[in-house]
């Protein structure tokens, strides 16, 4: 099976998963925008027995807990983990869909990676931003 690396920028924190993710999508959503500093992010789920290794301490940020703020306006209650020294969010996990990872597909830095098969939000999508070819566009979460 295949193993992979995710590392955030300044490489302090390491994960090491195995195989395939189970799936691979890119969120438009207002919240993940405002999150990450640009027009979305990309995701990669495995399930926690293919999450094989991380390594070094993550900071955690759940916005629902702390302030009220879902993703969305679902409501749902994502973690996400980040590197207390540069900042980068490695993963986020889903209280309510237990046994999943979600990892930033860029922190793997692989061109091989798989690419994204769904497209979540794209009603606040830039509209200079192309849709991804071959995805499924879901105008909201659903």
């Amino acid at each position: 099976m295949t193993a992979r690396i995710a590392r955030c920028a300044c490489g302090r924190v390491e994960v090491k998963v195995q195989g395939e993710p189970q799936r691979v999508y890119v969120c438009h959503c207002d919240f993940c925008q405002k999150r990450s500093g640009t027009t979305g992010t990309e995701s990669a789920w495995f399930a926690s027995h293919q999450v094989l290794e991380i390594a070094s301490d993550t900071k955690i940020y759940n916005g629902l807990e702390l302030d009220g703020v879902g993703v969305a306006e679902l409501g749902l209650g994502v973690s996400y983990y980040f590197c207390a020294t540069c900042g980068s969010t490695v993963f986020s996990t889903i209280a309510e869909i237990p046994g999943i990872h979600a990892f930033a597909v860029g922190c793997f830095v692989d061109p091989d990676f798989a690419p994204p098969t769904e497209e979540y939000w794209t009603d606040l999508r830039p509209d200079w931003l192309a849709s991804i070819p071959d995805a499924v566009a879901h105008e909201r979460f659903s």
